[in-house]
């Protein structure tokens, strides 16, 4: 049976330690092979070590100096103080053993700062990328950047189209997977210099199937499997569906419980507002991944519950099991 091992940063998000804990409980009840390296201070390690003592029993405890704040700057993360941290560990713990895993719900940029100075980009790559699944009514869609860089050039975007477009392919062998460039329309000449320059290498690279532009309306809609984008876009973009999916979720529930009929109707309606709510519940595509490093780093939601934690941490086993790491590497060498 094969292991699989993973660290967990107890200190990232804005639930933790307790959505991670109780993620990770969920998670091996699923797989059992799971072995977690657990990595804070010690003040946690004593206040959650007997709620949580069989985890801790059948993990190894890694002790960290301090964590990282989330309006700590990726330059202070990096500084000596801070190389001790539990993030830092976790992320170090992949440059000896690239089959390893570190998930976080921490900050963004001192993730990044960490991952890009221990484990280096994939040769190459220039800048990785942050990728994440959309839900859509065709099938989920691969999104990125969704805030790794905020400025790009062509060629970067070039490299996310490529490593995006692997991804996809690793997770769903079977598709012909398509790819499109996130633009302000769908005609030719709409777009800035950039996105003209992306677009006309994108048309002439071989690697991936092409499809051209697609607009912001379309993302839940898109026959397309990848879009790519700039991180400050990206980013936008991933805040706004997670916003508006929360509204119409609560505005939903508070209708469907405002009067003794609709409550009945809701009632009998039950199952399918499960699925309606499976749907488009964020926390079923938990986990965005910086692609292009060497090493899984997956950025758990800073909002995530332990279900959405627990998806995390099932997306970096199936990161594992397809050799994602190594196929995206063949395919940038190309």
């Amino acid at each position: 049976m094969r292991k699989y091992i993973i660290n967990l940063d107890l200190h990232g998000g804005d639930f933790a330690p307790q959505s991670v804990l109780e993620g990770a409980l969920i998670a091996r009840t699923k797989e059992p092979s799971i072995k977690f390296n657990l990595h804070s201070d010690r003040h946690i390690y004593e206040k959650f070590k007997a709620s949580f003592s069989n985890l801790f029993a059948d993990s190894e405890w890694i002790q960290s100096k301090n964590f990282i704040t989330p309006e700590m700057k990726p330059s202070d993360a990096l500084k000596k103080d801070n190389r001790n941290s539990s993030m830092s560990n976790a992320i170090l713990n992949l440059k000896e053993n690239k089959n390893q895993i570190t998930i976080s719900a921490g900050n963004t940029g001192a993730m990044m700062a960490y991952s890009t100075v221990y484990l280096r980009t994939i040769e190459n790559i220039t800048r990785p990328a942050i990728a994440s699944l959309f839900p859509s009514d065709k099938h989920p869609v691969c999104f990125l950047d969704l805030g790794a860089n905020a400025e790009c050039n062509s060629e970067n975007l070039l490299d996310f189209a490529v490593m995006g477009s692997t991804y996809y392919k690793v997770l769903y062998p079977q598709i012909d997977t398509k790819v499109a460039l996130l633009n302000i329309g769908s005609e030719e000449l709409k777009g800035n210099n950039l996105i003209q320059e992306t677009h006309e290498l994108m048309k002439s690279d071989e690697r991936i199937n092409y499809q051209g532009f697609v607009e912001a309306d379309e993302i839940t809609s898109t026959h397309n499997h990848v879009i790519v984008t700039d991180g400050f876009s990206g980013n936008i973009a991933l805040k706004t569906a997670e916003g508006v999916s929360k509204f119409i979720t609560d505005s939903l529930k508070k209708s469907l419980t405002s009067t003794s009929f609709s409550k009945i109707l809701s009632f009998l309606l039950k199952k399918n507002f499960k699925d309606f709510k499976n749907l488009i519940d964020p926390r079923n595509y938990n986990g965005g991944i910086f692609i292009g490093v060497n090493g899984i780093v997956i950025k758990s939601h800073g909002n995530a519950d332990s279900h959405a934690f627990a998806n995390a941490i099932e997306f970096g086993i199936k990161c594992i099991d397809n050799d994602l790491l190594n196929e995206i590497k063949k395919n940038v060498s190309r």
